[in-house]
């Protein structure tokens, strides 16, 4: 009896150790974080050139966002928001543009992937550094960038779609220990556990979304009839609430309304959304499945872009998703791309 339950958890111990190293550390090619890397770096330009024109009005020492009201807003225990960022030391307008400026060429130099190991770490600090001096400026899309970020410190995001790449490649024409390297394979394990953690980080903020939309409190709330709060996710009418609001609605789609049919079609939207978040983090990691989930999302945040206004959030999750396609896939497509650009 008991030479059977210690092969029985020697056999659980030893394949499960096998599953997680093969999980975690098998060598991959680090094709997917370059695209990464480089659709990343394009939303945080956008997000950084937001805060250009009303940097002093929100940053400045009279701004409205002075220093010590978001220490008072930020403090946590005996760790003072201004140590999370130099923004709060920086009090004339020259200084402030001086600082924006160089962190926008950090930013620029990270996307084009020149020295990435050293710029995608200064590009995490630069995030951070303005969701710590701004934190009622945050929204969805901050705290997906950071997590893409942190991620990428970890992997070779500059061996795909970058100046070093590009540099090596000009190196070796001359030099054949450049050449050498250059030939040698792109797997590392580094880029594994880079995507992996990508992958189980994004399923995590695909189900809290499912969840939050079911359990509450609300994403989108409204009175009802009675004078209480209801859930729209539940009741089959929060796409109407995003597509109803002309002020930031991409595409008025509203007129589905005057159509009894269309109705059932927008209850059956959201209840759609709600079922695709909480099935992503489930059946992605199914290989059958992952092609269909992968489809379904990039219908979901392209329609969810046109209907919210928020392009950029779409176009976050869908540069997020990214960490599940093969490289494989990804070199035939961008090859393809390629070649039909005139």
């Amino acid at each position: 009896m008991f030479a059977m339950v210690r092969e029985y958890f020697g056999t659980f111990v030893d394949r499960f150790g096998r599953g997680w190293n093969r999980f975690w550390y098998t060598p991959s090619d680090p094709y997917a974080l370059g695209l990464l890397r480089l659709t990343t770096g394009l939303v945080l330009l956008y997000l950084h050139a937001t805060f250009t024109c009303d940097l002093v009005r929100f940053f400045g020492p009279h701004g409205l966002l002075s220093g010590d009201v978001v220490v008072d807003l930020g403090t946590q225990g005996a760790i003072s928001a201004r140590y999370l960022s130099h923004l709060f030391y920086l009090q004339t307008p020259a200084e402030l543009y001086t600082a924006h400026a160089l962190a926008g060429v950090v930013l620029l130099l990270f996307t084009v992937g020149f020295r990435s190991r050293i710029t995608t770490v200064l590009a995490l600090l630069v995030t951070l550094t303005y969701i710590h001096r701004g934190p009622m400026l945050t929204s969805q899309i901050e705290p997906i960038v950071a997590m893409l970020l942190l991620y990428l410190c970890v992997g070779p995001s500059g061996a795909s779609f970058s100046v070093d790449r590009w540099l090596l490649r000009r190196k070796a024409r001359r030099d054949p220990a450049a050449a050498e390297k250059l030939a040698e394979s792109p797997r590392s394990t580094s880029a594994t556990i880079s995507i992996r953690l990508i992958q189980v980080h994004l399923t995590v903020v695909y189900l809290m979304m499912g969840l939050a939309k079911i359990a509450g409190p609300p994403t989108i709330s409204g009175l009802g009839v009675d004078g209480e709060w209801f859930n729209p996710w539940g009741s089959g009418e929060a796409v109407w609430w995003l597509m109803a609001r002309p002020e930031s609605r991409m595409v008025d789609l509203t007129w589905m309304a005057m159509v009894p049919v269309l109705l059932y079609v927008i209850h059956a939207w959201s209840h759609a959304i709600v079922l695709l978040e909480i099935g992503f983090a489930l059946f992605i990691w199914n290989r059958l499945a992952r092609p269909l989930m992968l489809g379904l999302a990039g219908i979901h945040w392209t329609l969810f872009a046109l209907i919210s206004g928020v392009p950029v959030l779409s176009a976050v999750m869908l540069a997020a998703n990214l960490a599940f396609f093969s490289p494989e896939f990804l070199r035939v497509c961008c090859r393809k791309t390629a070649a039909e650009t005139p």
